[in-house]
């Protein structure tokens, strides 16, 4: 596998908020996600703890302008987040309690963000309450197999490298998810995905990602989601993790 640009990932953690209740997962999951992509795989990291909605919407756009059509961007984002009216949205660390003051961030503006991310692929990874479903789109893993799993490898994984990918991974859809797992400082979600990271031993696929972060949810509450949004124009392809090595 011969990626034709490079990696790129934005990790955002909230964990203290100035109105909401802190939150002891996230920062501890974006420093260790970070640690991880830097030492094993090839991604320039840019880490965002704590941020106000102007330090979100500003992180993404300098990703914008650092990344190119050839470009892989994995965007990940841990905190709190609300629902009204239907609207989505996530929640700065200086995020008013109650809706209406205009700091929170917009899942709709997001979308227009996301959509101008020039990137060959683009990932984003949402661990938070109420909005992993927002972006729209239907779950990819209601119908995914574990045969469909294993055939993503050799000549299949080199074309889902060189295909146009955009795609969501969260790790709810419209409900609550948990904070931290039981003895841990990581979010279930998180747990799962460096789990992942740390030991496979080649490279893999955002599809298998996603597959093997779901059974991991077997026999709780949380139902993680994998889709392609509407409006981003995925081309087929599949964000791959490589390995430094690999």
């Amino acid at each position: 596998l011969i990626p034709n640009g490079k990696y790129y990932a934005l990790l955002i953690g909230n964990s203290k908020y100035d109105n909401w209740t802190n939150l002891k997962s996230p920062k501890y999951d974006v420093l260790e996600i970070s640690k991880i992509l830097k030492e094993n795989y090839n991604f320039k990291v840019i880490t965002v703890l704590d941020a106000s909605e102007k330090e979100i919407y500003q992180a993404i756009r300098n990703l914008s302008k650092l990344t190119t059509t050839k470009d892989y961007v994995l965007i990940y984002y841990s905190g709190h987040g609300q629902i009204k009216a239907n609207q989505a949205y996530w929640i700065p660390e200086n995020g008013s309690k109650e809706w209406g003051n205009g700091d929170w961030v917009n899942i709709q503006e997001l979308d227009i963000y996301f959509r101008e991310i020039k990137a060959h692929h683009l990932a984003v990874m949402v661990d938070s309450c109420f909005v992993g479903s927002k972006f729209k789109g239907n779950n990819i893993l209601d119908r995914l197999t574990e045969e469909d799993v294993l055939g993503i490898y050799e000549e299949n994984l080199i074309d889902k490298l060189d295909l146009r990918a955009r795609v969501v991974l969260s790790s709810g859809s419209t409900g609550q998810v948990s904070d931290t797992a039981a003895g841990t400082n990581h979010s279930r979600f998180a747990l799962a995905l460096l789990n992942i990271l740390n030991n496979v031993p080649i490279p893999i696929s955002m599809t298998s990602v996603a597959f093997n972060i779901n059974n991991a949810f077997t026999g709780t509450f949380q139902k993680p989601l994998l889709y392609y949004p509407d409006t981003w124009q995925h081309g087929g392809g599949d964000f791959i993790f490589i390995q430094k090595d690999k």
